[in-house]
């Protein structure tokens, strides 16, 4: 079983944001244009450039007796007021923005060649990681390839063409060639670039921007393979001229170097053996031949060819992140960048979209070693974080910012979007860490400087628990219906967040071999509001807002199921959340002002189906997933269609994973929310919270085989038996009786189970 390993395109790309993604990890190329010229945007995860303040969030711990006075009172005038007093300060008059994912180079080519160009295919192959993009032109083929090893700093180009003939090959500085984005910053007036030649077949770009005495520089070296090349250079640019002798491969490597010093010291593993790690069919004999376009046509009539779909989607979701995934975790944007005004800035938001967007697939679709990528991020700027939790709330301990990239302080604001006051950013990453834990069993990713972290992180934690409610709350992004402030008093997100530290905590305590943190009870029950449907706010004063993209009181339900859900009333009422949500967004499926906004809004949607069972909403959120968030270059977009942005990319293999498969340390849920159109399929590569691995997992009309495994040293995990919950009774030849529960001896590495519906039987 080999899942889709490639994919088809037949258009051309008129701007960078629907080009052919290429990513070593490490670095980004994205290739667009068309037969007349095509052009490589080319990127690094580290070139983010330090272009705004990293002043510290304001002193609003002097005035938080009588915020949290007001709020408590639900006086949340008088409390935004004080609020706003503190931080109308000069330095922050205005919002002050995260440094941004910035261009490195852009490299132009143009093979020459007279007649008109036909048959137009892009090419990716999701294992190598090779984009091929050819044409005929007059009736004779030419070909560009452009791939980047993995965990490497090179990007290799090859041309050729059929018959004798030449490439110009511009290297330049990323130019404005895509519309730009409503609330953008631009900031190609603070770059500044410069040519060197090298010798008579190679050249360097530098790239370097800054200000507040910062400086990020970022070098592209290109160099011509072999050929009686020519070269010229201006301040800016440097032309090659190639010839092509009309059959060989003329090879072009392009290295991207970040500052003086990039080394090359973390290992982050085989692309082709992570992409293999987890592989999906859901039985839809569709040929990987057949093109994008027409599957994306196909698709939204066809039930065989959506699950084509989905199938491609899933892996080449999986690709994207993969690729984008180096020493640091994928940004907004992954690895990529083609304009020098990205949309939020391309970095890390940690509301959602790293955790339910980029890095969202990365455990339970078999790949659980790359989230050490997040604590790589994140461990340099504890000291910031406890900055944050000192000068914003006067408590001990570290507070995540709601967004970041080269600093750790939580200076990025404004009254109607008062991130700084978002507290569940640490408590989330404890989860993702847990669960990264027990689904690998590796230990070493609770470090000594991880673990740090983790304490400070459970201290805020505690600081805050133990102050009473949670006020000032901010559920993300969104303010109560009639409010004039998003201001609140025990947002569900943040009383979730806060329980599940303490369940996160202790697995992180028994990996690192620590005392448990035991943090104090979380005072405020879940609620249901006056429709029946799970309160986004558990104090009563704070009314609903449902048309809103965000819907984060629903994590409870997005890893292991918070041990309130067991209540029939709180399923039930997620459960009417999830469907409203849904008709919502039904009601206009387009970009704003329509309700397609944000697609890890979908998975937010859709791991919580999968949790409660509700097969047909879990599914809905793929269909959507799929159809409206992927491009034909199976790139994905945060809107309808609309915005470069990878939350797709992880949020569709992570819902997928979820109506799969379902996991607690004693648990494994199978086929917990399978829809009838998936009515036989296989995957392979998921993980649970056991550290078995489902090496395989094949149902049809008849029955399901189930392949678990293990690595020894994993065995910690499993403290005892581990029961295998069946969807609907099955039969096996040693136990003749219908079950819908099989224990399985936890000491065993190994299990293969191949299991009968008792309908079938019978």
């Amino acid at each position: 079983m080999r899942g889709r390993t490639r994919f088809l395109s037949e258009s051309t790309a008129p701007t960078w944001d629907r080009g052919m993604l290429v990513g070593s990890g490490r670095v980004g190329a994205v290739v667009w244009g068309g037969p007349d010229e095509h052009v490589v945007s080319l990127s690094h995860e580290r070139f983010f450039l330090p272009v705004n303040p990293r002043t510290p969030p304001p002193s609003f711990a002097q005035v938080m007796p009588q915020v949290r006075a007001a709020l408590l009172a639900h006086d949340t005038a008088a409390a935004a007021a004080l609020v706003d007093e503190v931080s109308g300060s000069t330095d922050f008059a205005g919002m002050i923005w995260t440094d941004p994912l910035g261009p490195g180079a852009e490299l132009a080519l143009v093979v020459h060649g007279s007649g008109e160009a036909t048959a137009y295919r892009r090419r990716r192959d999701l294992e190598s990681g090779e984009v091929a993009v050819a044409w005929e032109q007059g009736g004779r083929p030419r070909e560009i390839r452009v791939c980047a090893p993995r965990g490497g700093r090179c990007i290799s180009l090859r041309v050729r063409a059929a018959e004798p003939s030449s490439v110009s090959l511009r290297l330049g500085v990323t130019g404005e060639r895509t519309a730009d984005i409503a609330g953008a910053v631009s900031y190609a007036g603070l770059a500044e670039a410069s040519v060197r030649v090298l010798d008579l077949r190679a050249a360097a770009l530098v790239v370097s921007a800054g200000a507040h005495g910062q400086k990020a520089t970022l070098t592209t070296t290109v160099r011509v393979g072999a050929g009686e090349a020519t070269l010229a250079a201006g301040e800016t640019a440097a032309e090659f001229t190639i010839p092509l002798d009309g059959g060989s491969w003329t090879e072009i490597a392009v290295e991207l170097a970040y500052g003086d010093d990039d080394p090359l010291t973390i290992d982050l593993g085989d692309g082709a053996a992570l992409q293999r790690a987890c592989r999906l069919d859901l039985r839809s004999r569709v040929s990987e031949e057949v093109p994008t376009e027409e599957l994306l046509r196909r698709a939204l009539s066809d039930s065989q060819s959506m699950r084509a779909l989905i199938e491609l989607a899933f892996a080449a979701g999986r690709a994207n992140i993969i690729a984008a995934t180096g020493d640091l975790p994928a940004t907004l944007q992954g690895v990529w960048q083609g304009t020098w005004s990205p949309a939020w800035s391309a970095d890390y938001t940690l509301n959602g979209n790293v955790q339910n967007g980029g890095m969202a697939s990365l455990i339970p679709t078999g790949t659980p070693a790359l989230m050490a990528s997040l604590t790589r991020l994140l461990v340099p700027h504890l000291e910031d974080f406890r900055t944050n939790a000192a000068r914003i709330f006067g408590l001990d301990g570290a507070m995540l910012p709601a967004r970041m990239s080269t600093h750790g302080l939580a200076n990025h604001f404004v009254g109607a979007f008062p991130h700084q006051f978002w507290i569940s950013g640490g408590g989330w990453v404890l989860r993702m860490l847990a669960d990264a834990v027990l689904s690998s069993g590796d230990r070493r990713l609770v470090d000594d400087e991880t673990w740090k972290l983790v304490e400070e992180v459970l201290g805020f934690a505690r600081a805050v628990i133990s102050r009473g409610p949670v006020a000032p709350s901010y559920s993300p992004e969104n303010t109560p219906g009639e409010a004039t402030t998003p201001l609140t008093v025990n947002a569900t997100m943040d009383v979730a967040v806060l329980r599940d530290a303490d369940r996160a905590g202790r697995v992180l305590a028994e990996a690192h071999g620590a005392a448990p943190i035991i943090l104090p009870e979380v005072a405020p029950a879940y609620r249901v509001d006056g429709a029946g449907r799970l309160a986004e706010w558990a104090d009563p004063a704070f009314a609903p807002h449902l048309a809103h993209r965000h819907t984060s009181e629903l994590y409870p339900l997005w890893y292991e199921l918070d041990p309130a859900f067991e209540d029939r009333e709180l399923r039930a009422a997620a459960t009417r959340l999830i469907r409203a949500k849904l008709d919502w967004r039904a009601e206009d499926l387009g970009p704003p002002p329509g309700n397609g906004e944000m697609a890890f809004g979908l998975a937010q949607l859709g791991l919580a189906a999968a949790t409660l069972g509700d097969a047909q909403s879990a599914e809905l959120c793929v269909r959507w997933l799929a159809a409206l968030h992927f491009t034909p270059a199976m790139s994905t977009t945060h809107d309808t269609g609309a915005i470069f942005n990878l939350d797709a990319s992880g949020a569709l293999p992570a819902v997928v994973a979820a109506m799969l498969v379902g996991s607690t340390r004693e648990r494994i849920m199978l086929l917990p929310a399978l829809p009838d159109s998936w009515a036989e399929g296989v995957v392979c590569g998921l993980t649970t919270r056991t550290a078995w691995t489902l090496d395989r997992l094949e149902w049809g009309a008849d029955g399901v085989v189930v392949a678990l495994n293990a690595t020894p040293d994993s065995a910690w995990v499993r403290t005892g038996p581990v029961e295998l919950r069946l969807p609907r009774p099955v039969t096996s030849p040693g136990r003749p009786d219908p079950v819908t529960s099989i224990l399985l001896d936890h000491r065993e590495t190994r299990h293969h189970l191949s299991l009968t519906w008792a309908s079938a039987a019978t």
